[in-house]
């Protein structure tokens, strides 16, 4: 599956850690002495404040807009006049960035601008919607026909607005550099697979309209969810937690979120910090919620040592998988996660029996695993031991209606369709899953 190998704690350690970055203008560290013009404006850097005006200034109104839309700012004039809005932007990039809130665009409020602009970074505090700014670029008003191809301005004012418009924690930022490339024309088409548009890769009328539209205000083009599974869901663990940010799991509810699994431990001897508090939080809130132990395979036959560290972390919390809202506990069976995508050492389908059967046998539940058809074709010889289990599959790919179910198996429970996904009250990107079934059957499944 290329990048999109399923490595869910590698997955989610990487979003949180080292946000999404792809072919973007951000593939080394910044620093204060080094002055980058994501925008494509000037390089020039100097110590802005208000009254300032310039290309200096255009860049920063530009950077700005790209830096904080993904906390849900609604984008700022870029008219290269350092006014009272733009002094409120920088305070509230300041604030996001953990900077002296000054309004003054010194070096070190340089230097973390340079890296949010390029790369997607979320702030502890979002923004709220105002109304939409035309001009949020800054190189071009005139909107002639585009292709690959061509080059200059009006290129470098469509890569702009394309990062504005299209949701960068599923699409990494692209290079602004007035270059109409194969990755520019991607793009293109993927804005036009969002707004319903004839998937041409050619910017015409249509496709500007629609551009400048979501570039200029509080939205974004997003991923399509699986079609015909309304019931969402998502999974958490420490990296939800960037910087010991909670998680307010009645904005997740709130948001539609129907269930959550929630990581309790992994092999033998690591539990997860915030399960003591996520898991009763989530069940709090209404959601129904299931527990996760990521199995490690490094050591032979420790199925049962790792359950037994499972059963007790999760009991701790109040989990007994009988109360209303418990879904059944889930095993976490896929390659390891040292980043080597290679299938775990001494995984066998008798250790991985010892852990299902002790926690079955300790909470009346029949345990879900969470694998993929590739993994137990890869490392357990295409197996049919696990038919009678349900299933969480993991599948990114957009090509496809629902994921491949495991040899003897003929359905699935749940499908974590992406490793990138937004979700109101978390602080981090999640994955996010789907539902096969109704809400009853949901309920069904939560004892409700």
């Amino acid at each position: 599956m290329g990048r999109r190998t399923l490595l869910r704690g590698l997955t989610l350690a990487v979003a949180a850690a080292l946000p999404l970055c792809g072919p973007t203008v951000a593939q080394a560290a910044r620093s204060a002495a080094t002055a980058v013009a994501v925008c494509g404006h000037t390089s020039a850097q100097p110590t802005l404040q208000r009254g300032a005006t310039g290309d200096p200034a255009l860049e920063a109104q530009c950077e700005l807009n790209l830096a904080t839309k993904p906390s849900r700012y609604t984008p700022i004039a870029a008219d290269g006049t350092f006014g009272p809005a733009t002094e409120t932007r920088v305070k509230d990039f300041q604030r996001c960035a953990g900077l002296t809130v000054d309004g003054v665009l010194g070096p070190q409020t340089w230097a973390a601008l340079n890296t949010w602009a390029a790369q997607p970074h979320t702030c502890g505090v979002q923004g709220t919607s105002t109304a939409a700014e035309s001009a949020v670029c800054g190189h071009t008003d005139t909107r002639p026909t585009l292709k690959k191809g061509a080059n200059g301005v009006e290129v470098k004012e469509l890569q702009c607005r394309l990062n504005l418009a299209m949701e960068p924690f599923h699409y990494p930022p692209l290079t602004i550099d007035g270059d109409f490339g194969g990755g520019t024309e991607s793009r293109v088409i993927e804005l036009q697979h969002c707004a319903n548009l004839s998937a041409d890769g050619v910017v015409g009328p249509n496709t500007w309209s629609k551009l400048v539209d979501w570039s200029g205000r509080n939205a974004y083009c997003t991923p399509p969810r699986p079609a015909g599974y309304p019931i969402d869901g998502l999974d958490t663990a420490k990296y939800q937690h960037p910087g010991g940010a909670a998680i307010d799991w009645k904005a997740v509810r709130a948001s539609g979120v129907e269930f959550a699994t929630v990581k309790a431990t992994r092999g033998t001897n690591v539990t997860d910090e915030y399960l003591a508090t996520d898991l009763p939080a989530a069940r709090a809130a209404g959601l129904a919620v299931a527990p996760y132990h990521f199995y490690t395979g490094s050591s032979p036959d420790t199925g049962a040592a790792q359950a037994d560290r499972f059963i007790a972390a999760v009991r701790a919390t109040g989990y007994t998988g009988q109360r209303a809202g418990d879904l059944p506990p889930i095993f976490d069976l896929e390659r390891m996660d040292d980043g080597s995508g290679r299938c775990p050492t001494y995984g066998t389908v008798a250790d991985t029996k010892a852990w299902l059967d002790r926690v079955e046998a300790a909470f009346g539940r029949t345990p879900i695993i969470y694998t993929q058809k590739s993994f137990l074709d890869d490392c357990m010889g295409s197996t049919t031991a696990f038919a009678r289990y349900p299933l969480q599959l993991a599948d990114y790919r957009t090509s496809i209606t629902q994921p491949p179910v495991p040899n003897g198996s003929s359905t699935w429970t749940m499908w974590q369709y992406t490793d990138a996904a937004i979700f109101p009250g978390i602080a981090a990107p999640a994955t996010a899953d789907v539902f096969n079934g109704t809400q009853a059957d949901l309920d069904r499944l939560a004892n409700r």
